[in-house]
């Protein structure tokens, strides 16, 4: 084996079953060693990495502790080239680190080689130029979605040399493996890296990302309506059922884009001695909970009809993106906004950003029904209202939420004219828009305003466009930006130090309603402002709206 030649550094939190699909796919499919390997772990309470840690025992396994730190150890330590991975990526086919290494070695121009890209994902650059199994193509050129990409986490062999330099000259702090691939944007791509060509095996990708998994509770995808696939879910189905992904199966596939969805999350179960008469039990039972739930995929499809009929327009009065702006420029009015995430603690459950309260959860119903003066509530206008040109992704979002539409038609009040909740994310909303419009109306609702924005820590740090350049002045207060309402006294104690005199925005998840709620009672302009400011700057980035970006926006950062 070459000495310290090539290593692989791979990011973990809470999938240990992606984990060991990620590692077990590496090691059949390329010519990488275990002892090659580092995995940096972050822990999540309640999920176990001791199984999958016993599987591969002679990787480098590394608690994470300081993220940035263990980073830079890492790197440190590493070869002359290194290749970062995600645990929620699955390689698919046979490749040579050692190839890419040589390539890398003699193609000084050539910043990293792709393992993920290839002539199955179309369209890809014309003008690539071809030397025998691998393609290359100026990236600052391309205009093909990933082929213009060059600095990612999945699989992409890069030298040791420029992760160093880009890491060392990053100013921020690196907190998360978020945070690293963002040292690299659209606006500072081109100065930041002098090597301007990628290259890649030219026949096919050898990975997918498969972003089934649901390590959130919003924003569910198809295979959730067969299954669970929460981390807690599959870290049982994976340390106690003994179920791991089926590597033959999944390669199988033919794909054509780099994220894949629920088709290709395919697992094999463990081998069990179940006698004849056990396994026909078991059939009998799969095909009773068949039975049993065919009344309620009726219904699903009842209420998609009707919905997509407009049947739901007479049951909520909810004015729609365009004219809750116009509402917002021309009062001074505080605002809450009331969607997925809030009604899902509603019902009792878990979100992403907050464990579920039943304190937060009264509050929520209570802003909800409220009658405040002054005080506008917003729920999403999709939810009620059919729209065309949505999104693909939320297009079939839209069909997919019955349980929270009848949940706002009990709850909410059909006397009160809402606001859209969703216009604080429009660009992730609809696929055809006037969204030039809709972000000069949003820049004129903060033009000359003193604002204090309270947010999780390092929130904005890396919006590139900000519309907050708009205000004549802004402040920042920061609170946690994962479980926030478990600090919600002191939030609003600190929040309370404000000058009545300046707008208070405030994007912190579902607490921001509360807080809201509370400064508006106490004399201020609060506003419930949400994704508003990652909007406009992913809007002015032009990123892809695919379903993994969504999904990927929507989760804390």
């Amino acid at each position: 084996m070459e000495n310290k030649r090539i290593s692989v550094i791979v990011f973990s939190k809470g999938r240990p079953m992606q984990l060991h699909a990620y590692l077990e796919s590496l090691l059949r499919y390329s010519d990488a060693v275990p002892e090659e390997i580092t995995v940096l772990c972050c822990e999540t309470e309640g999920i176990r990495y001791d199984k999958v840690m016993a599987q591969f025992p002679q990787a480098v396994w590394k608690k994470e502790e300081h993220f940035e730190k263990d980073l830079k150890d890492a790197v440190a330590a590493a070869g002359e080239y290194i290749m970062f991975g995600c645990d929620d990526v699955v390689f698919t086919h046979p490749f040579s680190l050692r190839e890419a290494a040589a390539y890398l070695g003699s193609h000084d121009k050539v910043f990293g080689f792709s393992m993920r890209l290839g002539h199955n994902i179309a369209p890809y650059p014309a003008d690539a130029v071809y030397e025998g199994s691998v393609m290359q193509w100026n990236w600052e050129h391309a205009s093909q979605q990933h082929y213009n990409y060059p600095w990612e986490l999945d699989c992409t062999l890069y030298r040791k040399e420029d992760v160093t330099r880009l890491i060392g000259e990053e100013e921020k702090v690196i907190k998360n493996p978020n945070y690293l691939e963002a040292v690299i944007n659209a606006d500072n791509k081109s100065e930041k890296l002098p090597r301007k060509y990628l290259a890649s095996y030219k026949e096919k990708g050898c990975a997918v990302v498969i972003t089934v998994n649901r390590v959130q509770d919003s924003y569910q995808n198809g295979f959730d309506d067969s299954m669970m696939t929460d981390i807690y879910s599959l870290d049982k189905l994976y340390n106690d059922e003994g179920n791991t992904l089926d590597l033959d199966r999944i390669a199988a596939q033919e794909n054509h884009v780099v994220h894949v969805g629920a088709e290709y999350f395919l697992l094999r179960k463990a081998r069990k001695g179940y006698s004849t008469k056990l396994v026909w039990k078991k059939k009998v039972k799969a095909a009773g909970k068949a039975v049993s739930k065919f009344p309620v995929k009726c219904y699903h499809y009842v209420e998609r009809r009707l919905y997509r009929c407009g049947v739901f327009e007479r049951k909520l009065s909810i004015l729609n993106t365009k004219k809750t702006l116009r509402l917002l420029l021309g009062t001074d009015k505080s605002f809450v906004r009331i969607g997925e995430s809030e009604i899902q603690i509603m019902q009792g459950k878990t979100v992403p950003s907050q464990h579920f309260d039943p304190k937060l959860a009264r509050r929520l119903r209570k802003i909800l029904r409220a009658e405040a003066d002054n005080l506008l509530v917003g729920i999403p206008y999709y939810y009620v209202y059919p729209r065309e040109k949505l999104t693909p992704y939320m297009e079939i979002r839209s069909l997919s939420i019955a349980d929270q539409r009848r949940f706002l038609f009990r709850h909410g009040r059909k006397d009160v004219q809402y606001i859209d909740a969703g216009f604080t994310q429009a660009y992730h909303l609809y696929d055809d828009y006037n969204f030039d419009r809709h972000f000069k109306m949003a820049a004129r609702l903060l033009a000359d305003k003193d604002v204090t924005v309270i947010c999780g820590e390092g929130t904005l740090d890396r919006l590139g466009y900000r519309l907050l350049d708009r205000c004549r002045s802004v402040e920042y207060q920061y609170a946690p930006g994962v479980d926030a309402f478990s600090a919600y006294p002191s939030i609003l104690r600190k929040a309370l130090r404000i000058d009545r005199s300046r707008t208070v925005c405030v994007a912190l998840g579902p607490t921001a309603k509360p807080l809201v709620y509370d400064l508006h009672r106490r004399g201020y302009q609060a506003w419930d402002i949400g994704h508003l400011l990652k909007d406009y700057d992913t809007y002015r980035k032009q990123k892809p709206r695919t379903e993994a970006e969504i999904i990927q926006f929507y989760m804390p950062d």
